[in-house]
């Protein structure tokens, strides 16, 4: 993958959605997770020749968002060296905790993207592709 454009919500941001899950299955709310994710995806973008970080509202159909488990969205779309789509819309997430974080960024570093089977069953988000727009 020469590039990718990231779009990281802005409103899920300011909703409750850092969540971590201990040996217990206790899961509690973790502040913080969205500044690590922007400061992660900005790292990532920051050292790859292509990449270009968005932070926008909700891109996902009105609703889609009110009926899945709480946490960060990120949609990812490849391109190539003159910014020009290669693939569809990714939808990932919930991401939830520092450790979806770092599965995201690693995803993105490696150029794992955009094959969203490379990504934790967790953070294949069950909204189809087509519930992104433009």
């Amino acid at each position: 993958m020469d590039g990718f454009t990231v779009v990281r919500c802005q409103t899920c941001a300011h909703m409750a959605s850092g969540f971590d899950e201990d040996a217990h299955g206790t899961v509690a709310a973790l502040p913080g997770v969205d500044e690590v994710l922007a400061e992660g995806l900005r790292a990532v973008v920051r050292d790859s020749r292509h990449g270009v970080l968005v932070t926008s509202g909700c891109r996902l159909r009105p609703g889609l968002c009110g009926a899945r488990r709480p946490g960060l969205m990120v949609l990812v779309q490849a391109c190539d060296a003159e910014r020009r789509p290669v693939s569809s819309v990714i939808a990932i997430g919930p991401v939830r905790s520092t450790g979806d974080v770092r599965a995201v960024t690693r995803w993105l570093q490696t150029g794992a993207a955009p094959d969203p089977m490379a990504l934790p069953a967790r953070l294949r988000c069950a909204i189809e592709r087509e519930g992104a727009h433009g």
